[in-house]
């Protein structure tokens, strides 16, 4: 069975570790803040499993949040596991193409000329007040 070693926690950073650390925090990553004022706040890095921290306030965490992604970053990189790329965020152009019934499609029309707008105002409406 082969032997383990445990890095030391307080030892310095290799310069080379630091360098590739400052170089990954630059990419996008996505941040997700969570919380309110009373309970404080979350904010996780999806990308970096694990990588979260939390603050009285929004700005504290966000404040906060660079040195936990060192910190994630760091370990990671001298345990020899790999970085994740940040995800894709996807680029939305604001157009749905949505099939219905002919009759849904009458009831949406004949609505929007009561109502003295376009059917794609309408929908877009109905919409925004059901999510």
């Amino acid at each position: 069975m082969a032997a383990t070693t445990r890095r030391d926690p307080y030892a310095p950073v290799p310069p080379e570790i630091a360098a590739q650390v400052a170089e990954i925090i630059k990419r996008p990553y996505r941040k997700v803040i969570s919380g309110n004022a009373e309970e404080g706040f979350l904010i996780q890095v999806p990308d970096l499993p694990g990588c979260m921290t939390v603050g009285d306030t929004e700005a504290e965490a966000v404040a906060l949040l660079p040195e936990a992604m060192m910190a994630w970053i760091e370990s990671a990189l001298l345990d020899g596991d790999p970085v994740p790329e940040p995800s894709v965020i996807p680029e939305y152009n604001g157009k749905v193409l949505v099939r219905m019934p002919k009759s849904l499609h009458q009831r949406l029309v004949e609505r929007a000329e009561e109502e003295g707008v376009s059917a794609n105002q309408l929908a877009v409406a109905l919409l925004a007040k059901g999510l």
